[in-house]
């Protein structure tokens, strides 16, 4: 995805991107990069493009993503999953930054560097939930 913006000034608080804005435009790229695609297959693309950043972003190995897949059916090895990573990095930047940005608002708040980080993973189930994709 293209911004006016950077991250660092997500991050800093200059410019308001939230993780529910960021899914839409993430959701939006996979449809315009697979036109020829129904709905349901690129709700599965986009899921999966999805999963690999948040994977990345929080510092989680790509190979408990494909166990996950693997159990889930999802067709794909780690190499394809590293591919998507590759094609990825500056949304996986972007959504680090989101990420960085709620846990330091968390912490103004009069969290602790654990409590926010737990906080953070709470907003994130949330944002999932709510979420129409």
């Amino acid at each position: 995805m293209n911004w006016d913006f950077t991250g660092a000034q997500v991050v800093k608080g200059e410019v308001a991107y939230s993780l529910e804005e960021f899914r839409k435009n993430l959701y939006a790229e996979v449809k315009e990069n697979f036109s020829d695609y129904e709905k349901t297959e690129l709700d599965g693309i986009y899921q999966l493009a999805y999963d690999v950043c948040y994977c990345t972003a929080t510092q989680r190995k790509l190979g408990e993503l494909l166990a996950h897949c693997q159990q889930k059916g999802v067709q794909a090895d780690l190499k394809y999953l590293m591919l998507i990573r590759d094609c990825n990095l500056n949304n996986i930047d972007m959504l680090k930054a989101i990420f960085a940005w709620k846990v330091s608002q968390f912490m103004d708040a009069g969290a602790s560097g654990e409590e926010a980080l737990k906080k953070l993973d709470e907003y994130h189930r949330q944002v999932l939930a709510d979420s129409e994709v």
